[in-house]
C-alpha cells in the first residue's frame, strides 16, 4: 500500500457521524432482532433517519453491513497499530500485537455480531468483495507490524504470517464464544506468540 495512511482503505474510515450512528443503529438491530430484522427499514428506523439515508451513507444495504463489519474491530486495530509502530521492530512490536490480538479475541459480543452476520457475506458478491478488502487491510496492518520497510524482500512472507494470525483470532474466537470458561486465552496466545516468534525467526534467518 505504498505510504498510504493507516487508516486508508478501512471500509469505515471516513464515515459521517450521521453514518456512523447508523451503524451503531445496525448493531443495535443486529443483536435484539438477529440477521433476519437487519432491514434497511428497521436501521433507519432505530435511527432516527429516512429510509433513504442508508443509500446517500452507503449506496446500498450491503454497503451498510461492510460498515457494520468494519466497525467491529476497527478502532482497536488501529490503535494497536499505532501503538506498535511506536516501538522498534523485534519481539517487543510482535508481543504488542499479539496482546493486542488477544483482547480482540475475548471480545465475545463482537465476535458473535460478526459471526451473526457472516452467512450473509458469503452469500452476497458484493459483500465478499467489501469484506475481502477489509481483510486485505488488516494483513498490511500487521505486514507493516513486522518491517517498516517497504521494499522488504521478507513482505510475502510476513503476509503468509499475517493471514494465518488473522485465522487465529477468528477461529480462536468461535471457542472463547461457545465455551468461554473452556477456552484460555491467556495460554493460547502465549503459545501462539513462541511459534510465531520462532517462524519469524525462520524468515529472518533466511
Amino acid at each position: 500500500m505504498g505510504a498510504k495512511k493507516a487508516d486508508e482503505g478501512a471500509l469505515g474510515a471516513d464515515l459521517s457521524p450521521t453514518a456512523r450512528s447508523m451503524v451503531a443503529a445496525a448493531r443495535r438491530v443486529l443483536a435484539r432482532d438477529g440477521l433476519s430484522g437487519l432491514t434497511v427499514e428497521a436501521v433507519s428506523a432505530e435511527a432516527g433517519q429516512y429510509r433513504d439515508a442508508v443509500r446517500y451513507h452507503f449506496g446500498s444495504k450491503a454497503g451498510l453491513i461492510a460498515a457494520v463489519v468494519d466497525s467491529l474491530a476497527h478502532d482497536q486495530s488501529l490503535e494497536s497499530f499505532v501503538e506498535t509502530q511506536a516501538m522498534p521492530p523485534g519481539p517487543e512490536r510482535v508481543h504488542a500485537l499479539i496482546e493486542s490480538d488477544r483482547r480482540l479475541t475475548g471480545d465475545v459480543p463482537t465476535f458473535q455480531d460478526f459471526f451473526a452476520i457472516l452467512p450473509l457475506v458469503m452469500r452476497d458478491s458484493e459483500l465478499r468483495t467489501r469484506v475481502a478488502a477489509l481483510y486485505e487491510w488488516y494483513r498490511d496492518l500487521y505486514v507493516r507490524c513486522f518491517s517498516d520497510d517497504e521494499d522488504d524482500p521478507r513482505r510475502e512472507a510476513f503476509r503468509r504470517h499475517a493471514s494465518l494470525m488473522v485465522a487465529v483470532i477468528d477461529g480462536l474466537a468461535i471457542q472463547k464464544a461457545l465455551d468461554p470458561e473452556g477456552c484460555d486465552l491467556t495460554a493460547l496466545f502465549d503459545l501462539w506468540e513462541a511459534m510465531l516468534h520462532d517462524s519469524l525467526g525462520r524468515v529472518a534467518g533466511g
